[in-house]
C-alpha cells in the first residue's frame, strides 16, 4: 500500500497549479490495463524526436509527469487499446530515468 501512496505523491505537479492544463488534467495514472498490444521486456527501444511530455494516461488531457528530452532512450511497453496513437513507455535515461508513462507515438523515432 505504501507504493500506491508514493505514486500518488509523485503525481503532485506544482508547476501546473492554476494553469489551464491543471484545470483539465486527469491525475489518475493509467497503467498497463489500458494496453492493447503488449511488447515483451527488451523488445522495442526508441527515442523521442522532440522534447515530449510524459503523460499519466493516453491523451493530452492527462497530467504531465515531466519532459522527456529529445534523444532520451525509452522502452515501448505497449500501444493503447482505446486511444490510437499513444504508447506506454519506460524512460531509460535522462531526468525521468525509471519513470513510466504515455507518449504520442508520432513523436517517437521509427
Amino acid at each position: 500500500m505504501a507504493a500506491v501512496g508514493a505514486v500518488a505523491a509523485a503525481l503532485m505537479v506544482p508547476a501546473l497549479t492554476g494553469s489551464a492544463e491543471a484545470a483539465t488534467a486527469k491525475v489518475t495514472v493509467v497503467g498497463p490495463s489500458a494496453c492493447g498490444t503488449i511488447y515483451p521486456s527488451g523488445y522495442w527501444w526508441t527515442y523521442p524526436t522532440t522534447n515530449l511530455k510524459l503523460r499519466s494516461g493516453p491523451g493530452t488531457g492527462y497530467t504531465s509527469l515531466g519532459l522527456t528530452l529529445k534523444g532520451s532512450g525509452v522502452e515501448v511497453q505497449c500501444k493503447a487499446k482505446a486511444a490510437a496513437g499513444w504508447m506506454r513507455v519506460s524512460v531509460l535515461n535522462g531526468q525521468l530515468k525509471g519513470r513510466a508513462g504515455w507518449v504520442a507515438s508520432k513523436y517517437l523515432a521509427s
